[in-house]
């Protein structure tokens, strides 16, 4: 593939030679990767993506950099245009507790890591990694030799992103924490505890039982954002959600499979001085990239094939993605703000293994 489709955001995708599109760890096709190129609208093989790593499985991207999970669940960074390997030290056993390093590597490495983003440094050997992981959605950080726990006072967390040095946490109530975590401990700046604006017009009907709701930080030069993604649990062939007691009929015992889709979303500005999130009609001529990637925002104009006021998204949601051998890594496309409907990007299974995941230069 010609390396000027590598200067835009493009999605990671399952290798084209692989037949439904699911991986085999131990596979030696699995070092390869297929790119969907954006600005053509159009799927290219990339051959040996992952330099041998064979079942390597993909945790984040950030900066151009894709970070990984090796066989053994050992964190690696890959930068994609460079092709430069960093190897990472393994996570503490005191993360994984109560389970050995081998159960790790074998049942949890697909969904222990909820997201991995890379701060931005001069120099390659002086990165910092920071993950957010378990089922409590802790954080912590490598700073290239040690990891570091946050400490653990608030309620779990749903997004991290770095900006200016800085790492941003997002809080499920809508809280947005700022640390510095360049210094020897890691020292909390600010705690934000906005309310929100109640639009619950529009919002209402994914507010019902039968949806999801996953929340985004988006942190750019000029402003904070709040993104809530609302998620059909069981959307069938017509885009309808239904309850998962429609699944199974008196007539028929075989249960209809209707996986989970993205139906909505809606997104939200920090208004610092009034401590409020207030909701935004338009994000103008700015696109944002949502999923297992930092979440990030760009100028359309600097992405050639991106609708400006529209958030590109992938599937991230990790544990229903190891629950039906159907479905899962399938729920991605584009959301534009004033149509306010989901388009799909490219024909493609339910099931895409490994999911795909925007890699952002």
């Amino acid at each position: 593939m010609a390396s000027p489709s590598l200067s835009v955001p493009y999605a990671l995708l399952p290798s084209l030679q692989q037949t439904h599109l699911i991986d085999d760890d131990d596979d030696p096709i699995t070092v390869d990767r297929s790119i969907f190129s954006l600005s053509e609208k159009k799927l290219y093989e990339w051959k040996n993506t992952l330099k041998g790593h064979v079942g390597a499985w993909c945790v984040g991207s950030s900066h151009g950099w894709i970070i990984l999970l090796d066989q053994n669940g050992v964190p690696l960074l890959l930068n994609s245009s460079s092709s430069t390997t960093i190897n990472v030290p393994p996570l503490p056993l005191s993360f994984l507790h109560p389970v050995t390093y081998s159960y790790f590597a074998e049942y949890l490495r697909k969904t222990f890591i909820v997201k991995a983003i890379l701060m931005c440094c001069s120099s390659p050997s002086s990165y910092i990694l920071a993950i957010m992981y378990g089922s409590n959605y802790k954080i912590a950080y490598c700073n290239s030799a040690t990891w570091v726990e946050l400490p653990d006072d608030k309620q779990s967390y749903c997004d991290i992103v770095f900006s200016s040095n800085y790492l941003y946490a997002l809080t499920q109530d809508g809280s947005v924490e700022v640390w510095n975590i360049c210094g020897q401990i890691p020292k909390r700046l600010i705690l934000l505890t906005p309310t929100a604006d109640a639009n619950y017009k529009e919002e209402k009907p994914y507010l019902e039982n039968n949806f999801s709701r996953n929340l985004y930080l988006v942190v750019s030069a000029e402003e904070i954002l709040l993104v809530t993604r609302f998620i059909g649990n069981f959307v069938n062939d017509d885009g309808l959600v239904i309850e998962e007691g429609d699944l199974l009929s008196s007539e028929d015992t075989q249960p209809l499979i209707c996986p989970y889709r993205t139906k909505y979303f809606s997104v939200y500005k920090l208004d610092i001085e009034d401590k409020r999130w207030k909701k935004m009609r338009s994000l103008h001529d700015k696109v944002l990239f949502l999923g297992a990637n930092e979440s990030v925002s760009m100028d359309a104009k600097a992405c050639l094939g991106c609708e400006a006021n529209s958030i590109y998204f992938t599937d991230d949601r990790w544990e229903e993605m190891t629950l039906d051998y159907m479905y899962g890594g399938h729920d991605w496309g584009v959301f534009n703000l004033e149509e306010k409907c989901v388009k799909s990007l490219m024909q493609c299974a339910n099931r895409i293994d490994p999911p795909p995941i925007w890699v952002v230069p």
